[in-house]
């Protein structure tokens, strides 16, 4: 069985036609489902999370920086002199 030249355009058309039909509906779909209640919680549960997460790293660079600065404290001050000379030298 042989394919005609015609019946190969015919068929290349059809198919990019319904590809591209189908992508706009599966789109239309989606930004109803969007607009929806369960959508709206959706978005809103992921950009709480995010907020959560960096919430979190700060503190957590807040606690490491209060510990490292209680230990400083917890020295002598022969040491803490020596450190803040180290850091003067730095900058």
């Amino acid at each position: 069985m042989e394919i005609k030249p015609l019946d190969f355009f015919i068929g290349l058309i059809l198919g990019l036609v319904l590809g591209a039909g189908g992508a706009v509906l599966v789109s239309r779909i989606r930004g109803w489902l969007g607009r929806s209640e369960v959508g709206r919680l959706r978005a809103e549960n992921r950009v709480l999370s995010r907020r959560l997460a960096a919430k979190d790293r700060h503190i957590g660079k807040m606690l490491a920086e209060t510990q490292r600065l209680a230990e400083r404290l917890g020295q002598k001050p022969s040491v803490i002199q020596a450190e803040d000379n180290d850091f003067k030298k730095i900058e």
